[in-house]
This record gives structure tokens, sequence and C-alpha cells, in this order.
């Protein structure tokens, strides 16, 4: 036999000068939606019905990450669900990318702690990392890489 399990109810006027127990959850009864306790609100926390959410079906958002760390040479990425990939890390000689890019039409962005460097210059730039070279210094490169564009 199958058990039945009947919430305390009330419509939402009653609900306003009502304050459930923590964790209790209550039937709105004129809202036709659920309310959620906490033990000092009046009232609780109504809860969304899904024919009251906005829809996001058309929305972008991060599907994927990693931070920086040691581990992973302070490389950092944020994948979108629309393929849009935002990457870097800290300069070095060759920058090898943690997500391959669609096509080589990535925008670059290099810069050091005063700015962004006037003489950047890459080279042997693909889908997987590119070169970087200074043509104003032969010192080893110090600062950070950010890479945006579409990933495969």
């Amino acid at each position: 036999m199958s058990r039945q399990i009947q919430l305390r109810r009330g419509t939402a006027a009653e609900h306003e000068n009502f304050t459930g127990a923590v964790g209790e959850v209550t039937v709105d009864t004129t809202n036709n939606t659920l309310r959620v306790h906490d033990g000092q609100t009046p009232g609780g926390t109504a809860l969304a019905r899904a024919d009251a959410v906005t829809d996001m079906s058309g929305a972008d958002y991060v599907i994927a990450w990693q931070q920086a760390t040691a581990d992973n040479n302070h490389t950092w990425y944020r994948r979108y669900r629309s393929g849009w990939v935002e990457m870097g890390g800290k300069l070095a000689a060759t920058i090898t990318f943690p997500i391959t890019m669609c096509d080589t039409m990535y925008t670059i962005t290099v810069s050091n702690a005063s700015g962004t460097y006037e003489n950047f210059r890459y080279k042997d730039r693909t889908v997987t990392g590119f070169a970087y070279a200074n043509t104003a210094t032969s010192a080893a490169p110090s600062g950070y890489w950010m890479v945006c564009g579409f990933a495969e």
C-alpha cells in the first residue's frame, strides 16, 4: 500500500503571519507554490515555479574552468556553452593552450606589471599556442598572457 504525505498548508495571507520551524516546508494554496521556513522569517521563502522562471535557454554560461595554480604552470581558463574560451597564464617563450582553439583568429593580450607590452610580437601562432617575442629586448619574457576566441 502506498503512503500519502500531506504538508502544512495555508493561503498567502496566512503564510505572511506564520513563522515555520527551521527547514519546514509548507504549501501556499493561493500561489500554488512551496515555502521554506528558517524559524525566524514570517512567511518563509517562496520557491519559484517553473512557469515563473525566466527562460535561460539562450544564455551563455561557463561550463568548464580551471584556476591558476603552481601545478598547472599558473594557467587558467573559462569555457562557455557557446564555445567561447578565455584563458591565460604566466608568460613564457612558448605558450601551450590548455584548450585547443578552432582557428588562429583569436585575440592575444600580453602584459607586464606596468601595462600592455608595446613591443610584443608573436610567431608560430597555431590553434594550440604561440611563441612570444619582445622586439625591444632579448631578455627572458616576464608578465602574463591572455587569449580569447572560439575553441573546437
